[in-house]
């Protein structure tokens, strides 16, 4: 299944990154209190999906991931 991670962006709370995929759609992230500690989740996460065999969309800004995620199909990047 096809996912696509987006940036690690401020919020309230600390900094998240956010995640779509077809069957859950946009998953809102944790918000970490430092940037460091949500870069290092999001890079796991990156790792992690790619040994699970498929290979993640990773977007680096928001409206890379907004045209990505969009109407729960992915587009061309």
């Amino acid at each position: 299944m096809a996912i696509v991670i987006g940036p690690v962006l401020k919020r309230s709370g600390g900094y998240a990154f956010d995640t779509w995929d077809a069957r859950d759609g946009v998953s809102p992230g944790y918000a970490y209190p430092r940037i460091e500690d949500a870069i290092y989740a999001r890079k796991a996460l990156i790792q992690g999906t790619a040994r699970g065999g498929a290979a993640p969309l990773v977007c680096q800004t928001m409206d890379e991931f907004l045209k990505n995620s969009t109407n729960g199909e992915l587009l061309a990047a």
